[in-house]
């Protein structure tokens, strides 16, 4: 019996305003960090989903996890993440990035806080609240 792999859907919030934060977020990263990232996701996109673990992933509680990815930047290693969830609801395989950081402090309360808002806004009914647009790298 074939082990079915995992192919996983990744996309962005975007804010009722349009804007689209986490991918202006990536569109901004060194090389390097882009490739890092693609690196990360591209071993998660293998898995299913209760196989995600550290060092890429780890789940923060409220729905929302960390995508982590490390890389040297001019002689120096930066750690970033990037808040998600598993969403859109019910739909297998897919993962929204909510909000993109530099990882700066090791508990980043005002990062989780904002991506669980963006959370909130995407249960929201679609005029009311944030939609989702797929990811491109």
């Amino acid at each position: 019996m074939a082990i079915e792999k995992a192919k996983w859907t990744f996309y962005g919030y975007v804010t009722p305003a349009g804007g689209k934060d986490v991918q202006e977020w990536f569109r901004g990263l060194p090389e390097a960090a882009q490739d890092e990232a693609r690196d990360a996701l591209g071993y998660l996109q293998q898995l299913p989903s209760n196989e995600w673990g550290r060092p890429a992933f780890a789940p923060l509680g409220d729905d929302i996890g960390e995508i982590r990815f490390k890389v040297n930047v001019e002689h120096e290693q930066r750690t970033y993440r990037i808040y998600g969830t598993f969403w859109p609801e019910g739909q297998r395989h897919s993962f929204t990035f909510l909000i993109g950081k530099d990882k700066k402090v090791k508990n980043d309360k005002r990062g989780k806080r904002e991506a669980i808002r963006r959370l909130k806004k995407l249960k929201l009914p679609r005029t009311e609240g944030g939609t989702i647009h797929e990811f491109e790298f």
